[in-house]
């Protein structure tokens, strides 16, 4: 599947008036994996699915922050959807890289939602994420980032591994 395509346009097509209109709220889709993509006057601000590692998973997984640092920012942030503002405050991370870390999140899981294009889907108004807003992500951009994924996944033909290099005759 493309982006444009029959098979991921009715989620483009929701996403786009969603985007134009400026809404505020929260799209879950449902299916398998499913998930949800939350907005902010009609800019991506998080979007989480089982099938790819969130913000917290990231972070902890990479070393980055220590689980209990984790745990504490979000047990302080989760309720005023100011997760985010948390970790800045408390200088466990920088303004841009929380951003461009969120970015990368918003990315993996906005490609794998658009590929669950008949999949039930429902906008809630006014749902936000714990998060809260730290980077927003134009709906136009992930078009283009799905796209250049999808070029690069592997086909039935064509494997992953690197061809072996000859060391000797």
């Amino acid at each position: 599947m493309i982006p444009g395509s029959p098979a991921t346009a009715s989620m483009r097509r929701l996403l786009t008036e969603l985007g134009e209109s400026g809404r505020t709220g929260a799209l879950h889709v449902g299916g398998t994996p499913g998930g949800v993509l939350y907005l902010i006057a009609g800019r991506i601000t998080y979007a989480e699915t089982p099938a790819r590692p969130g913000l917290g998973e990231r972070l902890v997984s990479s070393g980055r922050l220590a689980p209990q640092t984790w745990r504490a920012a979000y047990a302080e942030g989760r309720g005023a959807h100011q997760v985010g503002r948390v970790l800045l405050r408390d200088g466990r991370l920088g303004q841009n890289e929380l951003s461009l870390r969120v970015a990368a999140v918003i990315a993996d899981a906005t490609h794998e939602l658009l590929q669950q294009a008949h999949a039930p889907a429902r906008f809630v108004p006014g749902e936000r994420h714990w998060l809260g807003e730290v980077a927003a992500v134009e709906l136009g951009s992930i078009g283009h980032v799905t796209a250049v994924r999808l070029r690069t996944v592997p086909g039935p033909r064509r494997s992953r591994r690197r061809p072996l290099a000859r060391t000797g005759p």
